[in-house]
């Protein structure tokens, strides 16, 4: 199933050196689409994830390499330096939704968050669904069947 695009996403930004922070939400707020919120602890973004429901973070992988858990209830981009930091960093976060370069181009960023944002979601087939397939390739079979039938007979 598709989800609908978000009018005004909400993003929560969790990086502890203020410097970067601020480079990152500075670039997300200069889009003109985004409410940014920026926290420097894992515990404050918690928090907030309970108080201010975002529809996406962005958690730096320095914050989950003490093994802490970023339980924050949306999809979660990991800010790493690289595959194998983003890979070890993602087992912390309690909806992955890949990585992106810290040193990305601010265009890189944004697309990243854009394409985690209008995801579709994992589409499942209900068992109603399942059978009404299997119930058209039985009639196709049969149809097939029937003309080599009727072209040998």
């Amino acid at each position: 199933m598709y989800r609908p695009a978000i009018a005004r996403p909400r993003l929560l930004l969790v990086v502890s050196h203020p410097s970067v922070g601020a480079g990152l939400e500075t670039i997300l707020r200069l889009e003109r689409r985004y409410e940014v919120r920026r926290s420097s602890r894992l515990s404050e973004a918690t928090t907030w994830a309970q108080s201010w429901p975002a529809d996406l973070a962005l958690v730096d992988a320095l914050l989950l390499r003490g093994g802490d858990r970023a339980n924050l209830g949306v999809p979660s981009l990991v800010l790493a330096a690289g595959a194998t930091e983003a890979a070890s960093a993602e087992k912390y976060v309690d909806k992955p939704g890949g990585w992106v370069a810290k040193d990305a181009a601010a265009a890189d960023l944004v697309g990243a968050v854009e394409r985690l944002l209008t995801r579709p979601s994992e589409p499942s087939a209900g068992s109603l669904a399942v059978f009404a397939v299997g119930a058209l390739l039985v009639v196709l079979v049969g149809l097939v069947l029937y003309l080599i039938w009727t072209a040998v007979a």
